[in-house]
């Protein structure tokens, strides 16, 4: 059971980190324009 909890945070902290990511580089981008 506590794997599970586990698994479900690292992918939660997975996809929140991608989508930091990839709102920080579509700022970058909007910005350079």
């Amino acid at each position: 059971m506590g794997k599970e909890i586990f698994n479900t945070a690292v992918i939660c902290f997975t996809l929140t980190l991608i989508g930091l990511s990839l709102g920080f580089v579509l700022l970058k981008i909007q910005g350079d324009e």
